[in-house]
């Protein structure tokens, strides 16, 4: 059934509600704001390197909060240039945003921002062990991202996030971006899904939404990324609304009995935790995934049982545009690209 013939649990019959989430076979996630806290870790990041910048640099105060404040949004504005390397934009970004004094440490704060960004950017504990879970329980899993290129490729490979999906798709790599359907569609011809076996999970109300209902994904579900403002509480003027909001990530056991059957017992959680949160063995299931640069063109196999009435084994191999047909088609994330400032 359509997507938006729906719009909250509260506005369908209960029955007919869990009816839909009984045929959901695969999810749907958002990266950034959704499973990686991006915006809150990249400030807590900026804010320990600011410390750091009084404490081994001798930056004054008001220096190193200047300097840090200035690469912070010049970063956000532009986190990369398909003509330069990540490394050599965000030092050059560095560089634009110190004092001429401190113009040579520009690649030394780099390397420490960057130890500390992904500190902070983990994937939190209980998040493991929901993917874990969605993968013991029989879903499966796919992770479409909105963004440029290496950026996104480089987050996927330094928090070890491939081995959690069966599928991963960046918008830069191909020739559309959420909210446009055929990214969806892709993911579906990937997993061997129909879009009504979907459920999208993301913070964008014009990208995540939006594209779950014109694909006509079976549920849509809202993670706001403030879940206490205005925006968040009144949706009234939205067109395409979520079936369900999250206020967080792991309400979604209770809308998904089977994944409560497949939770690990505290004691497992426990030590999960210790290892941290870049776990490699994923439940039963056996992954094979092709480690690779984060910017390169290397995809992954994945071979993996997936539940349903003869639990049939299938293997789906991924290579980033690898089996798309070209496309004269621009991406239109344009406040992600910054070729012209080289």
């Amino acid at each position: 059934m359509a997507a938006s013939k729906f719009t909250f649990k509260t506005a369908v019959a209960a029955q007919q509600f869990d009816g839909i989430c009984s045929k959901i076979s695969a999810f749907y996630f958002d990266l950034d704001n959704t499973l990686i806290p991006t915006r809150a870790g990249d400030s807590k990041a900026i804010r320990k390197l600011t410390d750091v910048l009084e404490t081994q640099y001798n930056f004054t105060k008001d220096e190193a909060t200047l300097a840090s404040q200035n690469f912070l949004k010049s970063f956000r504005r532009c986190p990369d240039n398909s003509q330069t390397s990540l490394d050599s934009w965000r030092t050059h970004l560095w560089r634009e945003s110190l004092l001429a004094k401190h113009k040579h440490l520009a690649e030394l704060i780099y390397q420490q921002w960057l130890k500390l960004r992904y500190r902070y950017l983990a994937i939190p504990a209980d998040y493991v062990q929901l993917l874990q879970c969605m993968r013991r329980a029989g879903y499966a899993l796919a992770l479409i991202t909105n963004g440029p290129s290496n950026a996104q490729w480089e987050k996927v490979a330094k928090l070890r996030v491939r081995g959690y999906f069966d599928c991963v798709l960046v918008s830069s790599d191909l020739p559309w971006e959420k909210p446009h359907p055929e990214i969806f569609y892709a993911a579906c011809n990937f997993l061997n899904v129909k879009p009504h076996e979907c459920a999208m999970i993301g913070d964008k109300l014009e990208t995540d939404i939006m594209g779950g209902h014109l694909a006509q994904l079976g549920l849509t579900l809202w993670t706001p990324l403030n879940s206490s403002s205005s925006s968040a509480q009144c949706l009234d003027d939205v067109e395409y609304k979520p079936h369900i909001k999250l206020n967080n990530l792991l309400e979604i056991y209770k809308y998904f009995p089977r994944l409560n059957a497949c939770a690990l017992p505290e004691s497992s959680l426990t030590a999960n935790r210790r290892r941290g949160s870049h776990l490699s063995g994923i439940g039963s299931s056996a992954i094979n995934t092709n480690s690779g640069s984060s910017g390169g063109s290397a995809g992954c196999t994945t071979s993996r049982a997936v539940g349903g009435a003869g639990n049939t084994s299938r293997q789906w191999a991924y290579r980033r545009g690898g089996s798309l047909p070209a496309m004269d088609c621009s991406n239109s994330e344009t406040e992600n690209s910054c070729d012209s400032f080289l």
